[in-house]
């Protein structure tokens, strides 16, 4: 049986999925991280080998009959890296058709169907990504949390420390969040932020688990949580809209596919960001992916065969 392979590849974890060539589901499967700035070529490829060989072998399938696979990494947007990932693919054994590109599209495929529209991405970090029909493709954001991330968990999480520290210092009304953010990293004292901030082995991934108490914080009416939230929401739409001013979308029909852990999760920040888009640009819309985005990367795999 022809089949062709989706993967979602994350910074900690991929998904899977296989269909055959007509659409129709056969598997999923669950592996590390495939993307090969996240971690060494070395790792890249022993959790590329293992997830595709085990969910070839668990579905009884022949690695000879995979017609095409799509990889869609954050790891794919230098050509170098994606030279490295498609040579990774090749040496597991895939002779069909190898695409590897960048998550924001196998997100916009994922929501959309199809290879048009805008991919807004609020994890850890924060990108949006468009693609026309005509087939031009713009980056907004995604420079990392030094030079950008805004509206990112990251940004809210370290906003949220921001905050506490400001209200510590007499600077700023009071807020739920020193209690909450000290209670979170297990410190005594405010003082104590300045070590767990400034250590070596700070994780960005650490700083982004804070924006959860940010929607805590709102709930329970927090004024300053409420702020931040809003000014995510904010930098979020600044983002697509840029895309949608340079592909010069604000006429058309065209959809927003909204991912990652603060859209998908944050009700407030989405909701928000729902109203700003409809506020400026009437004509598009803005949906939260469901499922994973490793159906766009099936998608763009069918579509290379001529199959939609």
């Amino acid at each position: 049986m022809k089949y062709v392979i989706g993967i979602d590849g994350g910074g900690t974890k991929s998904i899977l999925t296989i269909k055959d060539v007509n659409g129709s589901f056969i598997m999923k499967g669950y592996g590390g991280t495939t993307n090969i700035r996240a971690t060494s070529k070395e790792n890249v490829e022993i959790s590329l080998s293992k997830l595709i060989e085990n969910s070839i072998k668990n579905a009884n399938l022949d690695i000879d009959d995979c017609v095409a696979l799509c990889l869609g990494t954050a790891g794919a947007g230098v050509k170098e890296d994606k030279d490295t990932l498609k040579d990774i693919i090749k040496s597991i054994g895939i002779k069909g058709n190898i695409i590897v590109t960048n998550d924001a599209e196998i997100v916009i495929a994922a929501g959309t169907g199809k290879m048009e529209g805008v991919a807004l991405i609020s994890g850890t970090g924060s990108i949006a990504y468009g693609i026309n029909n005509e087939g031009l493709r713009v980056r907004v954001g995604g420079w990392g949390h030094v030079l950008g991330d805004e509206g990112s968990g990251y940004y809210i999480g370290l906003e949220a420390i921001k905050a506490a520290l400001r209200y510590y210092d007499g600077r700023e009304p009071y807020t739920e969040l020193l209690s909450m953010t000290m209670e979170k990293a297990h410190l005594e004292k405010p003082e104590d932020f300045v070590k767990y901030i400034y250590r070596d082995d700070l994780k960005k991934s650490e700083i982004a688990s804070f924006a959860v108490l940010v929607d805590e914080a709102y709930q329970k009416g927090d004024n300053k949580a409420k702020e931040i939230l809003i000014n995510s929401a904010w930098a979020l739409f600044e983002l697509s809209s840029a895309v949608i001013k340079r592909l010069k979308f604000g006429n058309e029909r065209v959809t927003i596919v909204a991912s990652g852990s603060v859209l998908i999760k944050n009700t407030f920040i989405f909701e928000t960001l729902k109203g700003l888009i409809k506020e400026a640009y009437s004509n598009i819309n803005i949906v939260k992916l469901t499922g994973d985005a490793s159906e766009g990367a099936l998608c763009i795999a069918l579509n290379s065969l001529g199959t939609s």
